[in-house]
């Protein structure tokens, strides 16, 4: 069976309904998203340096540009994910109301069960009545809602303050140079060079202060570059592919599956759809 896709977004960013079969390599996200495992195959996640291992009672969290995988267990078949990828502008005005930037201070967000019956709820919600957009707004709101809720008070009852990431400048420099070639036609080299950084500087500022690598962070970039425009109209994949600096329309679909899970063509069809397909066989 194909891997199976269905999206919905709102002004909280989007909600990824995914059935994977296999894992995926170590990348990054633009946005904070909080992922949860609804079942199937064992499941675990490499956030940085930290393992975090899906169960009914654990999902995990990721900040923007944080370097994670997923491995699952092979001989298990697939596995079902929920994931909520939080808009930026959301988060600010979250942000505003609480008086400091919003930062998941722990990985691991604790799941009760009434938790989990409204991701159920959810999941069912955007299998069968996908023209109940109203109803799945309203739903995935209310779940996003207590999930942080719940992160935060975990992190609180940890002693684990909200940490404010104060970037250096010429990693802000570098990460300039690499959004305005996201065709991603410099070298690393070159970027640690033009920001006036050694290579290993650059990288240590990266780990550090982002919990990525450089080539992780520009392909997170690239990312989010193919995302918009694949949703944002009808751009031919092999353009898109060629816009984006990738040598074959093929290679680019091989990128972005192993960094979504889903080809850019059906990614591109679950944005547009109004009703998605169920996850069945």
């Amino acid at each position: 069976m194909a891997e199976s896709f269905a999206l919905h977004e709102g002004a909280y960013g989007r909600v990824a309904l995914l059935r994977l079969r296999s894992g995926l390599v170590a990348h990054a996200h633009s946005d904070s998203h909080i992922v949860w495992w609804l079942g199937g195959a064992a499941a675990q996640t490499r956030i940085g340096t930290q393992v975090v291992r899906y169960s009914s009672a654990q999902a995990s969290a990721v900040n923007a540009y944080e370097q994670h995988d997923l491995t699952l267990a092979s001989d298990e078949g697939a596995a079902v994910f929920l994931a909520f990828y939080l808009a930026k502008d959301w988060l600010d005005r979250r942000s505003e109301v609480a008086g400091h930037p919003f930062v998941f201070s722990s990985l691991r967000i604790p799941i009760d069960s009434e938790m989990r019956c409204a991701a159920w709820q959810l999941l069912d919600m955007m299998i069968w009545r996908g023209e109940a957009v109203a109803a799945v707004e309203t739903a995935v709101g209310e779940l996003l809602e207590t999930t942080i809720l719940a992160a935060q008070s975990d992190s609180r009852a940890r002693g684990l303050p909200p940490t404010v990431r104060l970037l250096d400048y010429r990693l802000r420099r570098s990460i300039a140079l690499m959004r305005r070639h996201v065709e991603a036609r410099l070298t690393i080299d070159e970027v640690a060079h033009q920001a006036s950084l050694s290579r290993a500087r650059l990288f240590s500022l990266f780990r550090d202060q982002l919990n990525t690598t450089p080539q992780v962070f520009w392909s997170a970039i690239r990312l989010e570059e193919a995302v918009k425009r694949l949703v944002g109209g009808n751009i031919p994949l092999a353009d898109v592919a060629h816009d984006l600096g990738f040598s074959a329309a093929s290679n680019f679909s091989r990128f972005f599956k192993e960094h979504t899970g889903v080809s850019p063509s059906e990614y591109r069809r679950a944005a547009t759809e109004i009703a998605p397909h169920p996850l069945g066989g």
